[in-house]
């Protein structure tokens, strides 16, 4: 177990809200991960047909449409806001819009570029928050290298944070050459080591995603910044336990 009294307490982040208690990227989940405890939100974006970021993690409606849905099936890319306002998700919820969520957020977040095209867009939207408004402490956070640095050319003030599932040289090389202010690797690709290296490299370390009490043990061994989760409230719980 990691001691409190040489360890600082890392930042939650709700991953694509509450989303063991709600449906995923939907405000409902967003709004219970910041009841519960979250720091930060993670979410996923995407560019419509008719160039609006769209809060979705995958690239289609296909798995999030509820059965009773007037719309069930295709790719965002090729669907407009006013179609994609059709869809009816679990529990009543409809799909938000990144606008959307930075206007309701009350912490910064992380923003999950999924595809390369939403970088322009995201970076946009994200330019011309005002500077007292909490989302604009947000980070933008993608596998895709050359969307972080669409990011930085846009919203220079924005930080961003290189994805990956490996921590290791190579990442450190890429964030450091894309001037990231952190990497993000999966739980299971992190060691003691890695996140050593991260940190001499003038980089922050925010695993993901972090849904067990192995993988908080792990999380914390390695000093992490932040714990991405599912269950924010959890996290909240075990951190309390060990403080």
């Amino acid at each position: 177990m990691t001691s409190p009294s040489t360890t600082r307490r890392p930042a939650i982040v709700g991953h694509r809200g509450a989303s063991l208690h709600a449906p995923e990227n939907t405000l409902a989940a967003f709004r219970r991960a910041l009841e519960d405890g979250a720091d930060l939100l993670e979410c996923d974006v995407h560019l419509s047909a008719d160039d609006e970021v769209i809060v979705m993690h995958d690239e289609t409606i296909d798995r999030t449409a509820a059965e009773d849905s007037p719309l069930r099936t295709g790719a965002i890319a090729d669907l407009t806001r006013a179609q994609l306002d059709t869809v009816r998700l679990a529990e009543g919820e409809r799909i938000p819009s990144l606008t959307d969520l930075l206007e309701m957020t009350t912490a910064p977040l992380f923003i999950e570029v999924k595809v390369a095209s939403a970088a322009s867009a995201v970076a946009s939207l994200l330019a011309a928050l005002p500077a007292d408004s909490p989302a604009a402490g947000s980070t933008v956070i993608s596998f895709h290298a050359d969307a972080l640095a669409e990011i930085r050319r846009g919203a220079e003030a924005t930080p961003v944070s290189y994805l990956v599932e490996q921590l290791d040289e190579e990442s450190l090389r890429v964030a450091t050459e894309l001037g990231a202010a952190a990497v993000g690797p999966s739980i299971e690709g992190l060691s003691l080591a890695a996140a050593r290296a991260a940190r001499e490299a003038g980089l922050t370390v925010n695993p993901w995603t972090v849904n067990t009490l192995a993988e908080l043990e792990i999380a914390l061994a390695c000093e992490v910044d932040t714990i991405t989760t599912d269950d924010p409230a959890w996290v909240q719980r075990e951190l309390d336990v060990r403080a």
